[in-house]
Order: C-alpha cells, then structure tokens, then sequence
C-alpha cells in the first residue's frame, strides 16, 4: 500500500512538473458586451428615439396634470443612504418656464409614476431597492451635477407588494 502510494505521489508530482514547465498560452483580449441590469425590465418601447427632446427615451409617459413627461435614465449605480438606491430620472418642462406648475402637482406627478410606470419595471425576483427615487427636472441635467437654474423635484419611496410608498426624504 505505502509503495503504490508514493508511486501515485511521484506521478502526480511529475504532472504537476511538467504542467508548470509548460508556458501557458495567452487569451488574446476580445471586447465583452456589458452585464445588462438585472434589476429592472425595460419595454423595448422605453429603450428607443421617442417623441421627446434630446436626453429622453420612449414617448411622453401620462401622468395626472397632463403636462408632458419623458423617462431620461434610471441611476442604480451610487448607494443611497439606506442601501441599494433607484433613481428613476424624468423630463418635465412645464415645472419650470415663465408659468410653471405648482409643487404639488408636480409631486402628484411624481407619485403617480412611481406607481404606474416604475414600480412594474423593477424585476422580480432580483435585489430589491431599498428605496426609489423619482425626480423630476425642467431640463435634462447630468447627474451629480449642479445645476443651480435647473427647477428639480425629488420624492422618496420604498417598493412593498408592487406599489410605492411614500418616505421621508
């Protein structure tokens, strides 16, 4: 038994000898698609030209005032203070302008797509957000930029059985 063992010793350590003498051919570099998100499911009509200004995507999305709203992105990529962060980021021109609309219309506006247009598209089973953030902005504005002219509103909420609920910001 000890003979047969150290026969398979010496074996193995010749293999190993000879697969460490070897040189190991290089992989040459090939360009990868990106992973896509895993956490949201896009309608391919969300992901194309629309009928909006440059920096939008899709068509105009209704909302209850009747302004015009465009999706612009969804930033998933820098942590809130909770954790795992969406921020879902809108056009919305009539909040701003020589007229723009009030506040609380805006934050209806805000609501209403949480619940009609984002909370549908966050995937399910995936890593669940520990808050959305839904904005709004009179221009499109790149994020983590300042843009002190820009008219923005921002709401907070946490996804619970598919539909938003209101936090605190």
């Amino acid at each position: 038994m000890e003979a047969r063992r150290a026969t398979l010793n010496g074996i193995a350590g010749l293999l190993a000898g000879l697969v460490l003498a070897c040189p190991a051919m290089a992989q040459e570099l090939r360009e990868v698609s990106p992973v896509p998100d895993y956490g949201l499911l896009m309608h391919p009509d969300d992901l194309g030209p629309g009928d909006g200004p440059d920096g939008t995507q899709g068509k105009a999305i209704p909302v209850p005032s009747g302004q015009k709203v465009w999706w612009v992105d969804v930033i998933h990529t820098a942590a809130g203070t909770n954790g795992l962060t969406y921020r879902f980021r809108f056009l919305a021109p009539q909040i701003g302008g020589p007229s723009p609309l009030a506040p609380e219309i805006a934050l209806g506006d805000i609501e209403a797509l949480c619940n009609g247009w984002v909370a549908p598209r966050l995937a399910s089973p995936a890593p669940e957000p520990e808050q959305v953030i839904v904005s709004l902005s009179d221009r499109v504005v790149a994020f983590g930029e300042a843009a002190p002219e820009a008219v923005q509103y921002f709401d907070s909420f946490s996804v619970e059985d598919g539909k938003c609920v209101w936090e605190f910001y």
